[in-house]
Protein backbone atom coordinates (compact mmCIF):
# COMPACT_ATOMS: atom_id res chain seq x y z
CA UNK A 1 0.00 0.00 0.00
CA UNK A 2 1.42 3.66 -1.11
CA UNK A 3 2.24 5.71 1.64
CA UNK A 4 -0.54 8.00 2.18
CA UNK A 5 1.91 10.95 3.16
CA UNK A 6 2.85 11.25 -0.43
CA UNK A 7 -0.73 11.48 -1.65
CA UNK A 8 -1.09 14.85 -2.27
CA UNK A 9 1.73 15.48 -3.76
CA UNK A 10 1.22 12.78 -7.07
CA UNK A 11 -0.92 15.51 -8.42
CA UNK A 12 1.64 17.85 -8.18
CA UNK A 13 4.59 15.83 -9.34
CA UNK A 14 2.48 14.51 -12.24
CA UNK A 15 1.70 18.62 -13.43
CA UNK A 16 5.44 19.60 -12.99
CA UNK A 17 6.09 16.63 -15.29
CA UNK A 18 3.68 17.67 -18.03
CA UNK A 19 5.14 21.43 -17.47
CA UNK A 20 8.79 20.04 -18.23
CA UNK A 21 7.51 17.97 -21.08
CA UNK A 22 5.96 20.67 -22.81
CA UNK A 23 8.23 23.07 -22.19
CA UNK A 24 11.10 20.60 -23.80
CA UNK A 25 8.42 19.95 -27.23
CA UNK A 26 7.95 24.02 -27.37
CA UNK A 27 11.89 24.13 -27.43
CA UNK A 28 12.36 21.48 -29.30
CA UNK A 29 9.96 23.06 -32.12
CA UNK A 30 11.66 23.67 -34.88
CA UNK A 31 11.17 27.59 -35.48
CA UNK A 32 10.59 28.89 -39.07
CA UNK A 33 14.50 29.90 -40.40
CA UNK A 34 14.91 33.30 -41.21
CA UNK A 35 14.16 34.77 -44.72
CA UNK A 36 17.65 34.85 -46.62
CA UNK A 37 18.86 38.35 -46.95
CA UNK A 38 18.44 39.56 -50.30
CA UNK A 39 21.60 39.61 -52.69
CA UNK A 40 22.19 41.90 -55.61
CA UNK A 41 19.62 41.16 -58.17
CA UNK A 42 20.87 39.03 -60.58
CA UNK A 43 20.14 40.45 -64.55
CA UNK A 44 17.95 38.14 -66.42
CA UNK A 45 18.38 36.53 -69.89
CA UNK A 46 17.77 39.07 -72.98
CA UNK A 47 18.47 39.34 -76.51
CA UNK A 48 19.81 42.32 -78.56
CA UNK A 49 20.24 43.38 -82.26
CA UNK A 50 24.23 44.11 -82.71
CA UNK A 51 24.99 46.38 -86.18
CA UNK A 52 27.28 44.33 -87.96
CA UNK A 53 30.73 45.45 -88.10
CA UNK A 54 30.62 48.10 -85.25
CA UNK A 55 31.49 45.48 -82.32
CA UNK A 56 28.75 46.37 -79.81
CA UNK A 57 29.08 50.31 -80.65
CA UNK A 58 25.27 50.23 -81.84
CA UNK A 59 23.49 47.46 -80.22
CA UNK A 60 19.11 47.25 -79.51
CA UNK A 61 18.28 45.75 -76.59
CA UNK A 62 15.03 43.55 -77.27
CA UNK A 63 13.10 44.08 -74.10
CA UNK A 64 9.65 43.70 -75.28
CA UNK A 65 8.01 40.25 -76.28
CA UNK A 66 7.33 42.15 -79.54
CA UNK A 67 10.07 44.00 -80.95
CA UNK A 68 9.07 46.01 -84.25
CA UNK A 69 12.17 46.50 -87.17
CA UNK A 70 12.14 49.34 -89.43
CA UNK A 71 12.92 52.87 -90.92
CA UNK A 72 9.82 54.21 -88.50
CA UNK A 73 10.88 56.35 -85.23
CA UNK A 74 7.77 54.25 -84.21
CA UNK A 75 10.07 51.15 -84.34
CA UNK A 76 11.72 49.66 -81.27
CA UNK A 77 15.03 48.70 -83.47
CA UNK A 78 15.00 51.65 -85.59
CA UNK A 79 17.32 52.39 -88.51
CA UNK A 80 18.04 55.70 -89.08
CA UNK A 81 18.49 57.72 -93.16
CA UNK A 82 22.03 57.94 -91.68
CA UNK A 83 22.98 54.60 -91.97
CA UNK A 84 24.53 53.17 -95.04
CA UNK A 85 21.50 50.59 -96.78
CA UNK A 86 18.82 52.26 -94.60
CA UNK A 87 16.69 53.26 -97.95
CA UNK A 88 16.34 49.44 -98.47
CA UNK A 89 14.47 48.65 -95.12
CA UNK A 90 10.17 49.63 -94.84
CA UNK A 91 9.22 52.07 -92.24
CA UNK A 92 7.89 48.85 -90.56
CA UNK A 93 10.09 45.94 -91.99
CA UNK A 94 9.77 43.16 -90.07
CA UNK A 95 8.99 42.28 -85.84
CA UNK A 96 11.03 40.01 -83.52
CA UNK A 97 9.18 37.72 -81.58
CA UNK A 98 9.67 36.44 -77.97
CA UNK A 99 8.54 32.65 -77.77
CA UNK A 100 9.24 31.40 -74.41
CA UNK A 101 12.75 30.81 -74.43
CA UNK A 102 12.99 31.47 -78.40
CA UNK A 103 13.36 34.51 -80.67
CA UNK A 104 11.76 34.31 -84.11
CA UNK A 105 11.92 37.26 -86.74
CA UNK A 106 9.66 37.69 -89.03
CA UNK A 107 8.77 39.62 -92.32
CA UNK A 108 6.23 42.28 -92.21
CA UNK A 109 5.84 42.53 -96.16
CA UNK A 110 8.87 44.24 -96.79
CA UNK A 111 10.15 45.06 -100.05
CA UNK A 112 13.49 43.75 -99.66
CA UNK A 113 12.85 41.48 -97.38
CA UNK A 114 14.84 39.93 -94.60
CA UNK A 115 17.93 37.09 -94.78
CA UNK A 116 19.09 34.62 -91.71
CA UNK A 117 22.65 33.86 -92.38
CA UNK A 118 22.87 34.79 -95.95
CA UNK A 119 19.09 32.95 -96.58
CA UNK A 120 15.94 34.53 -97.46
CA UNK A 121 13.70 33.46 -95.07
CA UNK A 122 9.70 34.87 -94.23
CA UNK A 123 10.14 33.73 -90.81
CA UNK A 124 13.14 32.17 -89.10
CA UNK A 125 14.03 30.94 -85.45
CA UNK A 126 17.28 33.02 -84.16
CA UNK A 127 20.25 31.71 -82.30
CA UNK A 128 23.03 33.86 -80.75
CA UNK A 129 25.19 34.62 -83.74
CA UNK A 130 22.83 34.35 -86.14
CA UNK A 131 23.58 37.30 -88.75
CA UNK A 132 20.23 39.27 -89.95
CA UNK A 133 19.71 41.66 -92.62
CA UNK A 134 16.96 43.55 -92.80
CA UNK A 135 16.91 45.03 -96.53
CA UNK A 136 20.79 45.74 -96.78
CA UNK A 137 21.02 46.74 -93.48
CA UNK A 138 22.58 43.57 -90.96
CA UNK A 139 23.17 43.19 -87.84
CA UNK A 140 24.31 40.48 -85.38
CA UNK A 141 21.60 38.74 -83.57
CA UNK A 142 23.03 37.94 -79.66
CA UNK A 143 21.68 36.73 -76.17
CA UNK A 144 22.78 36.98 -73.15
CA UNK A 145 22.41 34.61 -70.12
CA UNK A 146 24.10 34.88 -66.76
CA UNK A 147 24.02 31.48 -65.92
CA UNK A 148 26.34 31.00 -69.26
CA UNK A 149 29.37 30.35 -68.42
CA UNK A 150 31.06 29.88 -71.81
CA UNK A 151 30.94 33.41 -73.01
CA UNK A 152 30.44 36.92 -70.85
CA UNK A 153 29.10 39.70 -72.99
CA UNK A 154 27.70 42.73 -72.23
Amino acid sequence: MPDSSALPYIPLIALAALIVVLVILALRRRRPAAAPEPGPARPESYAYLELAGRDGALTHILSKPLSFIGRDPDNDVRVSPDMPGAASVSRRHAQIRREDVDFVVEDLGSKNGIRVNGLSTQRNLLRDGYRVAFGEVEFVFRTYNPNDTLRNRP
